[in-house]
């Protein structure tokens, strides 16, 4: 683990390095994808800023549910560079998003503009955890088991880093090809939020109820909630393709027997 990066004098966190440089590919991203799809305004700025003061509050508040008041009040003068979430920033920026969505009246679907980004960022993310030398993974005696305090673990940051990745590539393939506006962002809510409950089986975090992890129990409910309205995205295109097939089939008929 290299939590520490030394420049000369300089100590510089490799987890907030990490976090700033997610950020930055991140917005770099989007404004090339939002100039494809000739949605670079003012309004896409004011929901991209909405997106990153809700994901920034959500990453540090959620941090009270997943610590704990006391542990998040001891830790708060450490909160710079650690103490973040992903799972409170990405709920926390889908709220900043429709706040502001709200606000200014924009009715028109946003989700497929940050798609991309997302995964990408996280990864990104993900390789400031593996530095930093969290999340803790369960203990193993894998090949690739790191050391994390004194024991060999699950380096399920790297699983993590390298699913992130490939629903990237995914998502970046399938950007013009899905049926509606918005389902490119809810593929990838699904797609992240499948791969995240298979990685926290090999994460060490409180398992409350069922065996499984808050984050697992939260993320299977998004997991149902936006399959499910892709799933009627999908169908809607179907029954769209379909209608005008029946009806073409009896003119055809006639135009046979004449």
């Amino acid at each position: 683990m290299y939590p520490w990066l030394r420049i000369g004098p300089a100590t510089i966190s490799t987890y907030s390095l990490m976090f700033l440089c997610a950020y930055i590919v991140g917005g770099l991203l989007t404004y090339f994808e939002a100039r494809r799809q000739g949605r670079a305004t003012e309004a896409i700025l004011q929901v991209a800023l909405g997106a990153l003061a809700g994901g920034l509050i959500g990453a540090k508040l959620s941090m009270l549910i997943f610590l704990g008041p006391q542990t998040f009040i001891k830790d708060l003068p450490y909160l710079w560079f650690s103490g973040q979430s992903w799972t409170g920033g990405f709920f926390g920026a889908y709220a900043g998003v429709l706040i502001v969505k709200r606000w200014k009246g924009i009715h028109y679907s946003t989700g497929d503009i940050f798609a991309p980004a997302i995964p990408l960022a996280q990864a990104i993310g993900r390789m400031g955890n593996l530095l930093g030398g969290d999340p803790f993974g369960l203990p193993s005696h894998l090949p690739w088991a790191v050391l994390q305090r004194g024991i060999w673990r699950q380096p399920s940051a790297l699983y993590e880093l390298i699913l992130d990745l490939a629903l990237f590539v995914v998502v970046w393939r399938l950007r013009d090809r899905l049926p509606h506006a918005g389902d490119l962002f809810k593929l990838y809510i699904v797609g992240y939020c499948g791969l995240r409950v298979l990685v926290d089986f090999t994460r060490d975090d409180p398992r409350p109820l069922f065996n499984l992890t808050l984050v697992q129990l939260l993320y299977g409910v998004a997991i149902v909630s936006f399959g499910y309205q892709l799933w009627l995205s999908f169908r809607a295109a179907r029954r769209a393709v379909s209608v005008p097939s029946t009806i073409a089939a009896p003119a055809a008929a006639e135009v046979e027997t004449a």
